[in-house]
């Protein structure tokens, strides 16, 4: 091993312990998570050669159930929640309920956390 690996491996640890497939619910949302229906979406890609957003819109035969990273929201609006996804997209999430309802929620999680 050389030395940029041993400095890496005390982060890499505690990464693979934080990732434990063994959490129940329960430790989950005093971590932040909230359960939301979900159901269609636009997925935005990032940005083509003129800077015109790239989005791709995902339609869904019935709503579903999300188990959502509080972390993860980077906002809601009347429609959407909008969320970080993997390779750096982002995801517009149409949900069901009210603004009001979702906000509490939200709110009520960061209550939770403090």
């Amino acid at each position: 091993m050389n030395n940029n690996t041993v400095k890496l491996l005390p982060f890499v640890l505690l990464f693979a312990l934080g990732c434990s497939s063994t959490k129940t619910k329960d430790a989950m949302v005093q971590q932040g998570f909230i359960e939301v229906v979900v159901q269609n979406h636009l997925v935005s890609h990032g940005f083509d050669a003129n800077n015109q957003e790239i989005i791709e819109t995902v339609e869904v035969e019935k709503p579903a159930k999300k188990y959502l990273s509080m972390d993860r929201i980077q906002s809601i609006s009347e429609k959407y929640i909008l969320t970080t996804y993997s390779h750096g997209r982002l995801v517009y999430w149409e949900y069901e309920g009210s603004y009001e309802q979702l906000k509490e929620q939200i709110e009520g999680q960061v209550q939770v956390k403090q």
